[in-house]
């Protein structure tokens, strides 16, 4: 069997091999994807392309991040110029729990790209884990200016001003997120713990009877007479 996929792999083009594998993907056969592309790849090693969606499949799939990182650091090293090939390193380390070599990965891809929010997302996500909060503001504003409606990153960058020590600049980001129920409740939280942090009780409690505040529910219907 492998030695006739092998035969299949070399009379074909690449990248019809390619677009079958993807295409069984989208169809939910992702085993049989991941294989054609790992026989694809051992056909022609030097394809960064098919190594990176190689990487990307197996991390999708949960399937042994260091792996995934290989293939996409080899696709870094015959592609260099290419930021995906960089992001999808430092997701693949980031899973395998090396935290500075993803971050380090993922300024390279921003330096090649700057406006790739997906990785500035993450790069934000992991300064924040680690503390480094300052460096952390700096990326989650740089997201909310290409993205100005994504509240999660505006929850997380009125965390990182918090912690950095900006707690007006966290409370105005706060205030904010108050008027959007998809995250009315965590924002409303953090700006109470905000407030009392900073004896400011009466805005606190202020804050939480508002939150606390049933919702108005509609009256009940009386029976008709009819």
């Amino acid at each position: 069997m492998g030695s006739l996929l092998a035969l299949v792999l070399v009379a074909a083009p690449h990248q019809a091999l390619l677009t079958a594998a993807l295409e069984l993907e989208k169809q939910g056969a992702d085993a049989q994807a991941l294989q054609q592309l790992e026989a694809l790849t051992s056909v022609d090693p030097t394809w960064e392309l098919c190594r990176l969606e190689l990487a990307r499949l197996r991390l999708k799939l949960g399937a042994d991040a260091e792996r995934a990182g290989w293939h996409a650091d080899v696709a870094r090293s015959l592609s260099p110029e290419n930021p995906r090939a960089h992001y999808l390193f430092a997701l693949a380390q980031d899973e395998a729990g090396h935290r500075e070599a993803a971050i380090r990965a993922l300024e390279v891809a921003l330096t090649l790209r700057a406006d790739f929010t997906d990785a500035r997302f993450r790069l934000g996500s992991l300064l924040s884990s680690q503390a480094r909060w300052t460096e952390a503001v700096a990326q989650w504003r740089e997201v909310l200016r290409a993205t100005p409606t994504a509240t999660g990153a505006r929850l997380q960058l009125a965390q990182a001003l918090e912690k950095s020590g900006e707690l007006k600049a966290a409370e105005r980001e706060l205030r904010a997120l108050l008027s959007i129920e998809a995250v009315r409740v965590p924002a409303a939280r953090r700006l109470i713990d905000l407030l009392e942090n900073s004896r400011r009780h009466g805005e606190a409690v202020t804050i939480r009877r508002a939150l606390e505040a049933p919702s108005r529910a509609l009256r009940p219907l009386k029976p008709s007479a009819r």
